[in-house]
């Protein structure tokens, strides 16, 4: 069966954003540079327009569009929030996303959107469409997390966004399937300080990166000169997940007390995500924000995006 909604981020030859939406097209370039990218595969932005289509949506969400103002968003967000996820996915679409769960073969898997106009220089969109993580392979599952990375594009922050950019609301996304990582360590890397240029900022905890996002613990933080290398300001952050552990598990509470006020990540693992940060600099010619994240020792690279504003 020949793939039209389906690629896999290996065997992309020619990406574009305009298919596989910000995330997706940096994810492509990074594997095809040979950095450490979890495999998997894009559900085209075309896939959408064809959801779109065979469920008679277009019409409905541009008339819904078009009435959208500061003062009504919330509920005309909610009512195309509704029309997506209760659409039925193509059967053409179905099928090439079960063949490529099969191929995958991973138990579990992060689903992530990707719009076109999603982590550009001009407009970020940084946390303002939805990713799940930890989703079981299960073909309904799947689906199901899928026309909810759709349908956030309607989310109320990114319509608010696209009002104040003057961006379309309507536009592509694509929807990307990775296998899980078991994260042991996750963070962030912001190759060019936000206050003090010469260097870079890396934030880190254990666990998966959403615990970072969501700001549920407080990371580490690790200040490194750009040239050298040298880490030259440290800041131990609280990197207590007490409050994501269940009451019962008394050996692991225990050890998450130890680990709280530990550093997560040795002086060398600080220089090699260093290193490797700038290189996805050099490789994408602007500042970047980097996540990853480390499973037993080896750093994995899981988007990056221009730092907009430098």
């Amino acid at each position: 069966m020949v793939s039209m909604f389906v690629s896999f981020l290996k065997e992309i030859k020619g990406p574009k954003i305009s298919e596989l939406g910000g995330k997706g097209y940096s994810l492509v370039i990074l594997m095809k540079n040979e950095f450490n990218v979890p495999k998997g595969f894009i559900i085209i932005s075309q896939a959408f327009f064809k959801f779109l289509k065979d469920n008679k949506l277009k019409e409905k969400i541009e008339k819904l569009i078009y009435e959208i103002n500061e003062s009504n968003f919330q509920e005309k967000s909610k009512e195309i929030k509704n029309l997506i996820t209760n659409g039925k996915i193509p059967r053409k679409i179905v099928f090439e996303i079960e063949a490529g769960l099969k191929k995958l073969n991973a138990k579990s898997v992060s689903v992530r959107s990707s719009a076109v106009s999603e982590d550009s220089l001009k407009a970020s969109f940084a946390g303002l469409h939805d990713t799940f993580l930890n989703v079981k392979s299960d073909l309904n599952n799947v689906l199901e997390n899928i026309k909810r990375c759709w349908a956030s594009l309607f989310n109320e922050r990114a319509v608010i966004y696209r009002i104040k950019k003057g961006i379309p609301h309507l536009e592509g996304m694509a929807v990307v399937v990775q296998e899980m990582i078991p994260a042991e360590i996750s963070g962030v890397t912001f190759t060019v300080h936000p206050i003090k240029a010469r260097y870079l900022l890396i934030e880190a905890s254990y666990g998966i990166g959403d615990l970072i996002v969501g700001g549920r613990v407080e990371p580490d933080d690790y200040v490194v000169d750009r040239e050298t290398l040298e880490i030259v300001e440290r800041k131990i952050g609280r990197k207590d997940k007490m409050n994501v552990i269940k009451d019962e598990e008394v050996k692991i509470v225990v050890v998450e007390r130890e680990l709280a006020e530990k550093q997560a990540l040795s002086d060398d693992k600080i220089k090699e995500i260093a290193l490797i940060s700038l290189k996805v600099e050099k490789l994408f010619n602007y500042p970047q924000d980097i996540e990853w994240c480390i499973w037993n020792n080896k750093l994995w690279l899981l988007q990056s995006r221009a730092i907009t504003g430098v």
